[in-house]
């Protein structure tokens, strides 16, 4: 895959992701068939994206932030998932390690605390 194609479907799955956080927060009505259809695509861009590596920490940062924000508005629960869920975790915990104290540090903090007790 291309960067500039890892890039936009990292940069597509945050969006949808953030999408649906907003709609929940926001308590407004969300459809059937627009959570069928935002439900069906992030577990596309998961599911492609899960196999990547970031070339940087800062990709890898951008990826893991996007593959967890994905799992956690994804209503799918197969036994498969939560096995790329907890390598997703394993990687968020080497990223931390070695990312400088930021602001990103602090977002990926938060979504990693929040999936690692579910």
């Amino acid at each position: 895959m291309e960067v500039l194609c890892l890039e936009e479907k990292i940069d597509k799955l945050q969006s949808i992701a953030c999408t649906l956080l907003r709609m929940g927060q926001n308590r407004r009505y969300i459809y059937a068939d627009d959570l069928f259809l935002f439900n069906n695509e992030i577990n596309e861009l998961i599911n492609d994206l899960y196999p990547y590596r970031g070339i940087t920490i800062e990709q890898e940062f951008a990826l893991c932030l996007a593959l967890l924000r994905g799992y956690s508005v994804s209503i799918n629960a197969n036994p498969n998932d939560e096995e790329k869920k907890r390598n997703v975790l394993a990687r968020t915990r080497i990223v931390l390690r070695n990312l400088s104290s930021s602001s990103l540090k602090e977002q990926l903090l938060s979504v990693y605390n929040e999936l690692r007790v579910i």
